[in-house]
């Protein structure tokens, strides 16, 4: 087989198509989960998540990205021994970690969800991801290797994949679970006696079955997880990496693999730290927001009671209320909130190898190229999206989730702040990449350790405000990105040698994405003046501003002829634009 390589923003595009596949996909997904089951369910599903995450990410230990620089380099060097070796020590890490996080899960699902996250009624989805680390850590192992080859395919595809599988047997089981659910206990009572972990009292059927329907849509993502894994085995097998016989025995002597090892946790533990940092963000979320709204209740319950009135479900005690505002938080405001920043992420994750390879040849000119273009692209994705997430929250909302507009009322000024956030994150994560590729993999660690402890402090003072409570949870994650941006962009200025270009990176579209906003805004108006539904004008305010935000960019030359000619077919879309006068 011959080894496919792509450049940088080839592989940022195959990596974003697939994102994008995925997220929406993802989107069709978690959107029908929450109007299946609601703030109730979804509080349950995503405590899973939020527990598994770091285990996963300790698991993985930040392996894959350290494998990905680690092959890089050695290709750039003609090591191809070193290659082939450096997967094989990956492959045992991570059938080792993988294991063990999957039986840490397993054993510790009652600890992790009833002790730690004061959610006791997640325990079963929590056992039900737990073989999902297993399957994911050997699926990590294969997707660095060929990301360090720069062949972005397997990865993309075994994504898109894992999303289908997701979703096909996800929803299935989740439908067929939950109706069955309901009229067990209708009939029964109870779940032929199973402790749910939740309380009793003046449950409606609706809440008895949202911890089990939980559980089964968990089990749609621990099944594509395995899919996923099996795709990228069968996809080594059968087509292998590319590496021919020639350059095998072209290639020095083999390093070691102690010597190898070593390199390998020295550049992945503080990848996983920095990972983990990052993921610690949604932890301290799922445990200070549930706590935290549990004292603003004892603290004045009137207030809280006050504020979502005629809000909340049926038959929901004080005891649920916590589980349900942070399912509301989670299931619509923070799923619209992570379709952009998984998108902006595969621009740093294309670049690092790039990064890494201009800065192993010390070439300064492609350090800065390559920084600035991930950058650029990176803002050029995540301003225009930050904003239209905040100027349209409730009509986006209101058109993805119809059948739960009193959930729609508590997210939408949530997701408004959170549009902004966005923003930011994206940039941290290509920051971080850039990071990673020029051997400063500590700083993103303590940048994220520091942003998480403002958040953490944040969290804890402002969720407990009981006229604030869940409302306040944004504010924390957009002060904390806010603070990391500016310690990543000193850095990359200050260890990288260069200067990053504010004016083309941030400025210009900033002007561009202001346009899209003011014309999202201006097309919703105009919907609604002429009587359209909110679902109409939504759609029409989104055309509006995509087409303004496409002209904007083009007039303000944000977006360089050197940009497309690296597409495929570029060429050709270069000329046209020239002819135009909008390409320079």
């Amino acid at each position: 087989m011959t080894r496919k390589k792509q450049n940088f923003l080839q592989g940022a595009l195959i990596l974003s198509a697939a994102a994008i596949i995925v997220k929406v996909i993802g989107a069709l997904y978690k959107i029908p989960l929450m109007n299946i089951f609601g703030g109730e369910g979804f509080g349950y599903y995503n405590t899973a998540y939020q527990i598994f995450t770091p285990l996963y990410t300790i698991a993985t230990a930040g392996i894959p990205i350290a494998v990905a620089r680690m092959v890089s380099e050695c290709v750039t060097m003609g090591r191809y021994r070193d290659v082939r070796r450096i997967f094989q020590i990956s492959m045992t890490c991570f059938v080792v970690t993988g294991t063990v996080g999957s039986v840490i899960m397993l054993f510790g699902s009652k600890f992790l969800a009833g002790t730690v996250c004061n959610n006791p009624g997640a325990f079963l989805s929590v056992i039900m991801l737990a073989p999902a680390v297993f399957f994911l850590c050997m699926t990590s192992a294969y997707r660095g290797y060929y990301q360090g080859l720069r062949n972005m395919y397997p990865t993309a595809i075994s994504q898109v994949i894992e999303a289908v599988v997701k979703v096909g047997v996800g929803l299935t089981v989740t439908l067929l679970v939950y109706n069955w659910g309901i009229k067990v206990y209708e009939e029964k009572g109870s779940f032929y006696g199973i402790d749910l972990g939740i309380s009793t009292e003046n449950l409606t059927a609706q809440s008895a079955v949202a911890p089990v329907a939980a559980a089964a849509a968990i089990c749609g993502v621990m099944i594509s997880t395995m899919v996923g894994m099996l795709y990228m085995m069968l996809h080594y097998r059968l087509k292998g990496d590319g590496i021919t016989q020639s350059e095998l025995m072209d290639a020095p002597e083999a390093t070691s693999k102690r010597v190898l090892l070593k390199t390998l946790i020295s550049i992945s533990i503080p990848i996983c730290l920095a990972t983990l940092s990052t993921n610690i963000t949604n932890l301290i979320d799922l445990v200070s927001i549930i706590n935290r709204i549990d004292y603003a209740l004892r603290l004045d319950h009137a207030t809280v009671m006050a504020m979502y009135e005629g809000l909340l479900p049926e038959g929901l005690d004080a005891a649920g209320i916590p589980n349900y505002l942070y399912g509301v938080y989670s299931g619509m405001p923070v799923t619209m909130f992570n379709l952009v920043p998984t998108i902006a992420m595969t621009f740093g994750t294309a670049a690092l190898p790039n990064v890494a390879v201009a800065w192993t040849s010390h070439n300064r000119h492609r350090i800065k190229y390559s920084i600035d273009t991930v950058l650029r692209l990176t803002t050029l994705v995540a301003i225009p999206a930050g904003f239209g997430l905040s100027v349209l929250a409730k009509p986006i909302l209101t058109l993805l989730y119809p059948k739960r507009l009193t959930e729609v009322e508590i997210a939408a000024p949530m997701l408004e702040v959170m549009g902004i956030t966005v923003i930011f994150v994206c940039v941290c994560a290509s920051c971080h990449s850039v990071l990673q590729g020029i051997g400063k993999e500590r700083l993103p660690l303590f940048f994220m350790l520091g942003g998480a402890t403002v958040k953490l402090i944040m969290n804890f003072i402002l969720v407990a405000v009981p006229s604030l409570n869940i409302k306040a949870a944004p504010y924390g994650s957009l002060v904390c990105y806010i603070l990391i941006m500016i310690a990543d962009i000193w850095a990359i200025n200050h260890f990288g040698g260069i200067r990053v270009n504010i004016y083309a990176i941030f400025l210009k579209p900033i002007f561009a994405g202001g346009l899209c906003a003011l014309g999202a805004k201006l097309g919703y108006w105009i919907g609604q003046i002429l009587k359209l539904s909110s679902n109409i004008s939504t759609v029409i305010a989104i055309l509006i501003a995509v087409v303004i935000y496409v002209f904007a960019v083009l007039l303000t030359r944000t977006i360089t002829k050197k940009d497309f000619l690296m597409l495929p077919k570029g060429e050709k879309i270069a000329e046209i634009l020239e002819k135009l006068h909008l390409l320079r």
